[in-house]
């Protein structure tokens, strides 16, 4: 089973005649679903609100098969995001996330990971960057990395997260947690302008991960090992927009790797194989591509 730990957000998205459009979202709400209504035994460890919306992502989770154990409902309101997509279909967000139900974490109690059921921890998005829940993720991930795989999605939303340097100096850190990473090179260049995306990455894989795949828009993906450099280009598609294209992404990357028995630390050594890797990334390119043709998560 994967585990994927974050947040739950109700993305308000702009629909014909001006009007919003509620639908339910999230970085790691979007890859626990997508991974689960894939057949992949996925749980998620967060919070829903209390509230309508609450209850919406609730019936969301129960639908798409993904299981609830770690995932509480509290009374707290759910996260709203206002997705603002431009003319080529790229979205941009203003969140409200205040006292809302994805980040209260003090009294958190995270599962012990057992090697023997548990595939990976996933995490990363809001929930990885605003207190409490960003402590009590980390420091769950830095207990369970010598039991598990543990990857990471940074999922960068710079207006509800901090600084570009404070930003940097929290991914860094969460970085030099995992075992393998995917990342948008839109979000890199928020946080390293004017650098290229080849020397962030060896940077980062200096920082400890085995893997480091950046998603490059409309040319596709590529993949950074100590022993290669692997790319795929992207798979052509008329573009919606892209909201969840990348939650899409880091599923179909997560999922391929664990359905094919290359998701254990003693099987890594398989990530250092150009054929293994490339299969992984055409996989998940393909579900980025559907992503964008419907509008908002799908």
């Amino acid at each position: 089973m994967i585990l994927v730990a974050g947040e739950n957000v109700i993305d308000l998205v702009p629909a014909p005649g001006g009007a919003l459009r509620p639908t339910c979202g999230g970085g790691p709400a979007n890859i626990a679903v997508a991974l689960a209504r894939r057949g992949v035994p996925t749980a998620l460890v967060g919070s829903v609100g209390g509230d309508h919306f609450g209850r919406q992502t609730w019936r969301r989770h129960i639908a798409a098969g993904v299981r609830r154990d770690y995932l509480e409902r509290t009374d707290r309101p759910s996260t709203l995001a206002l997705a603002i997509v431009d003319e080529e279909g790229r979205a941009d967000y203003d969140f409200w996330t205040t006292g809302t139900a994805d980040f209260a974490w003090e009294q958190r109690q995270m599962p012990r990971p057992d090697p023997a059921r548990t595939d990976l921890i996933h995490f990363g998005s809001l929930a990885a960057y605003i207190e409490p829940a960003a402590q009590v993720i980390e420091h769950w991930v830095n207990r369970a990395r010598g039991a598990v795989p543990i990857t990471f999605d940074p999922n960068l939303r710079m207006s509800a997260m901090g600084t570009a340097e404070q930003v940097r100096r929290r991914t860094e850190r969460l970085v030099g947690l995992s075992h393998l990473v995917r990342v948008s090179e839109r979000d890199l260049a928020r946080i390293y302008p004017d650098t290229g995306v080849d020397k962030i990455a060896c940077e980062w894989l200096e920082l400890g991960p085995e893997l480091v795949v950046v998603t490059l828009g409309d040319a596709g993906s590529v993949a950074f090992h100590r022993k290669h450099v692997t790319a795929m280009p992207a798979v052509p598609v008329d573009v919606v927009d892209t909201i969840g294209a990348g939650d899409a992404f880091t599923s179909g990357l997560l999922g391929w790797l664990t359905s094919a028995g290359w998701m254990r630390l003693d099987r890594m050594a398989a990530w250092g194989n150009r054929t293994v890797v490339a299969a992984a990334l055409r996989y998940a390119g393909q579900l980025a591509a559907q992503a964008c043709t419907v509008p908002g998560a799908p």
